[in-house]
C-alpha cells in the first residue's frame, strides 16, 4: 500500500476555545488529503465522477486520540488505503506531532456510492489498483452501538446549504458540530476526546430539520441524529483537560 504524506500547520480558525484543533477540522482534513493521494495517482474525484459517475462517501470513523492538535503547531499526517473488498474501503490516517510522537489515529471505513442512483456499488479493481491496497474477502464488522435512554438531551438544526458539500448531502464533519454542541460549553470546556466511533446510516439533505440527542454518562457520551429515521449514531469517550 501506499503512503500520502503532508505537513499541515493548524491555523487559528481551525481551533476551539481551548486552542485545539476542532473535531470537524480533523475530519475535513482527512478527506482532503484523501483526495490528494487519489488525485496524486491519476484517480481523482473528477475522474471517478466522469468515468463511473461514483463517489467516494464515508460511512465509518474510529478515532483514538492521545493529544489534539494545537493552534500554530506543525503536524505531519500520513495517510494509506489499507485493504478493501466488494463493498468497503478502509483507509487509515496518523497524526504526528515534530518529534515524531503519534497524535491520534483516525480509522476509515469508505464506500461507493452510484451519483444518480444514491446507491452503494460494487468496489471495482481498477479504481483501487493505483492505491496497492490489499483485497481481503472478509467484511469487518463496525461497532455497536447503544441505544439512548428515553429521555436524552436534544438540540435541532436546520441544514443550510452551506452545510452541503458536493456530494449533495451534508459534509460528514457537520455532524460533529451537532453531536458535540449538544453537550454545553461547560462540559466542552473542561474535556477533551479520547476515543470517538461514529457512523453514518443516512445521508441528509438540504432544508432537513435535524434532532441531535445525546445520553452522557460520566465521561461517555452517546449520541444520534435523527429526523425522519436515524442518520447517525456515535459513542465518544472523554477525559478531563
Amino acid at each position: 500500500m501506499l503512503t500520502y504524506t503532508k505537513k499541515y500547520t493548524v491555523p487559528y480558525y481551525e481551533t476551539d476555545a481551548n486552542g485545539n484543533m476542532k473535531l470537524p477540522s480533523i475530519f475535513n482534513i482527512v478527506l482532503q488529503l484523501s483526495g490528494e493521494q487519489s488525485h496524486s495517482l491519476g484517480i481523482s474525484d473528477d475522474w471517478l465522477k466522469e468515468t463511473y459517475n461514483y463517489a467516494w462517501v464515508v460511512v465509518e470513523y474510529d478515532v483514538t486520540i492521545n493529544r489534539l492538535p494545537r493552534f500554530s503547531e506543525v503536524i505531519t499526517i500520513e495517510t494509506f488505503a489499507k485493504s478493501y473488498n466488494k463493498f468497503f474501503c478502509y483507509r487509515d490516517f496518523v497524526f504526528f506531532a515534530e518529534n515524531g510522537d503519534a497524535l491520534l489515529t483516525v480509522n476509515s471505513t469508505f464506500v461507493l456510492i452510484d451519483i444518480s442512483s444514491r446507491k452503494v456499488a460494487h468496489v471495482e479493481d481498477d479504481i483501487v489498483a493505483p492505491y496497492q491496497s490489499d483485497k481481503i474477502s472478509k467484511i469487518i464488522r463496525g461497532h455497536k452501538y447503544t441505544a439512548l435512554s428515553d429521555t436524552p438531551l436534544e438540540k435541532s438544526y436546520h441544514v443550510r446549504f452551506n452545510d452541503i458539500d458536493q456530494n449533495g448531502h451534508v459534509n460528514n464533519s457537520k455532524y460533529f458540530d451537532w453531536m458535540t454542541d449538544v453537550l454545553g460549553y461547560d462540559f466542552l470546556s473542561t474535556h477533551v476526546p479520547s476515543k470517538i466511533q461514529l457512523k453514518y446510516s443516512k445521508e441528509v439533505l438540504y432544508g432537513t430539520t435535524v434532532t441531535s440527542r445525546v445520553d452522557l454518562v460520566g465521561v461517555q457520551s452517546f449520541h444520534e441524529i435523527v429526523s425522519e429515521g436515524k442518520h447517525a449514531q456515535s459513542e465518544m469517550t472523554w477525559k478531563e483537560k
